[in-house]
């Protein structure tokens, strides 16, 4: 994904657009921390890369002519445009998304839409990319466009690997303590999976880790974030979701891993997957206080016999 500006193609914030130390008189200060409108990839090729909105319109779309240029096949060549609007008199910006007459649509929070007036934390799905629209301050922004250099996914499942995913837990945790929100972790281990390796080979074993990947990501919603925890063993992270609801989305996912037939070599593979859950704040308020509890929670499911959610 790239974003073309008059002098040329830019991608993240430049290093030499702000700086996160602030040093200087209380105006200065208070300029760094001016409000910036930004799309937040958090689904698709470029997980982790924003983009800020400096112009009054935008078109998003797969042409190499669309100031918004996005690798995805399912994305038309012009397919969405974003308007920016102020109002002199109420001192606001606002930003509205229009459906161009795309083939694949546009949904904002799930839902078509041919118009949509944009809000913070709104998500955007063209094609199999999914975008989030955020108003931040240049801080936030910098600290954005440092996580996304380091980005990068397991070979093997098409997870993140855990070290980018605690790279993205990091502003996901502050920006939940700084609004008052809910997120969930769940932690999840496929159940006798050495048994797959010692039957049937690593090879079978790694086309059943592969195919996890793929469950985890389609039982979970398009925002949710998912990782290869090491071995068999995976994460998510469920924002704005309480335990009871998360339950029920861990639920599907477990049911979903139990009822599929895995077809390798003509012979048919099964695993099942225990999964525990914590919540912030309540089970924790660091990455590691969470994972700490969401593991205590899994092997409380494999002593109770596995193929179980656990809260």
């Amino acid at each position: 994904m790239f974003l073309k500006d008059e002098d040329g193609i830019m991608g993240s914030p430049k290093e030499e657009d702000f700086d996160a130390t602030i040093v200087g008189t209380r105006a200065e200060t208070e300029g760094l921390r001016k409000s910036v409108a930004s799309l937040v990839i958090v689904r698709g090729a470029d997980i982790g890369k924003q983009f800020l909105i400096r112009r009054n319109s935008l078109i998003i779309g797969r042409s190499d002519s669309a100031d918004i240029m996005l690798r995805d096949k399912r994305i038309s060549r012009s397919h969405a445009k974003i308007d920016v609007q102020y109002e002199l008199q109420k001192k606001k910006t606002s930003y509205s998304i229009f459906d161009l007459g795309s083939t694949n649509h546009v949904y904002v929070n799930g839902k078509q839409i041919q118009s949509h007036m944009l809000s913070n934390d709104d998500k955007i799905q063209l094609g199999d990319t999914i975008i989030k629209f955020e108003i931040q301050d240049k801080i936030d922004s910098k600290f954005h466009a440092d996580i996304q250099r380091r980005l990068k996914y397991d070979d093997l499942t098409a997870l993140l690997t855990y070290e980018s995913f605690k790279d993205a837990m990091s502003w996901e945790i502050e920006n939940a303590r700084a609004r008052s929100k809910t997120f969930v972790l769940l932690m999840m281990d496929l159940d006798d999976f050495k048994k797959v390796n010692d039957t049937y080979g690593h090879l079978a074993g790694s086309f059943i880790l592969q195919e996890i990947g793929k469950l985890i990501n389609d039982n979970l919603r398009f925002f949710d974030i998912s990782a290869r925890y090491g071995g068999e063993e995976f994460i998510s992270f469920l924002p704005d979701l309480n335990r009871q609801e998360a339950f029920h989305a861990a639920e599907r996912l477990r049911k979903s891993i139990a009822d599929s037939i895995f077809i390798h070599n003509n012979k048919e593979l099964s695993i099942t997957i225990s999964i525990g859950v914590s919540q912030f704040p309540d089970n924790g308020l660091t990455l590691e206080e969470l994972v700490r509890s969401a593991d205590e929670m899994l092997y409380k499911a494999k002593r109770e016999g596995k193929n179980r959610v656990s809260l």
